[in-house]
């Protein structure tokens, strides 16, 4: 027959058992996250996975650590699982662009390019921002739909009315794609014109042979 003390002792064990289980499962919610985003930092992405995704579990709400959670999984490779949170983002702040932007990597990554065009078609008509139509003419771009991607960069430039060297310099580099110099060299200076000391605008005109001096730039149009 087992002991009083023998009995005491197993007890006591499962209660700590229970007790320590208990404490795990309870972490604070600020400190899943920033242990989460510590090892994001680092580089440690299945353990920020597993962070992330307690996190979104006890708080289905945590948009900003659903969108962690989503960047987590392109990091790992795993763009469905990653499409299906950005997804869930997006329907709480549909207007939020970096929730657009990883959306938009994962249905890429995916190689959903019919949902990917559909998609950024309908936020650039539905929205009309710059950034907008520089996403929807980068991945044009991208799948190899050349005029689609001018006509969607060229209208992001009007909307920025020159206000970013962005949409610049994505028609720069759309124009070098094609192997057209000229068109490329007037786009880069007019980011220039932008950034008038911004280095990687002046190498690239440099590398065209021409020298980005102040009377080199051209205003946008």
């Amino acid at each position: 027959m087992m002991s009083s003390n023998v009995r005491m002792g197993m007890l006591a064990c499962v209660m700590a058992m229970v007790l320590l289980g208990g404490c795990q499962a309870e972490r604070n919610l600020d400190l899943v996250r920033e242990v989460g985003n510590r090892e994001y930092q680092l580089g440690e992405y299945d353990k920020a996975l597993a962070n992330y995704q307690e996190y979104v579990t006890r708080k289905p709400d945590g948009v900003d650590v659903r969108y962690s959670l989503a960047e987590t999984y392109l990091k790992l490779n795993k763009p469905q699982e990653a499409r299906e949170q950005f997804y869930q983002c997006l329907a709480v702040h549909p207007d939020n662009q970096a929730y657009a932007q990883g959306l938009a990597e994962a249905l890429y990554a995916c190689n959903e390019r019919e949902e990917l065009i559909t998609f950024l078609t309908r936020e650039a008509r539905e929205r009309g921002r710059p950034g907008d139509y520089e996403r929807l003419g980068h991945y044009q771009l991208l799948l190899g739909n050349v005029d689609e991607a001018k006509l969607a960069l060229i209208t992001a430039a009007k909307l920025d009315g020159g206000k970013s060297i962005k949409p610049q310099m994505e028609l720069a580099n759309l124009y070098r794609s094609l192997g057209d110099k000229q068109s490329e060299l007037k786009r880069l200076r007019m980011a220039l014109y932008i950034e008038p000391k911004n280095p990687e605008i002046q190498k690239r005109i440099r590398e065209l042979g021409e020298i980005p001096g102040p009377s080199f730039v051209l205003q946008p149009d």
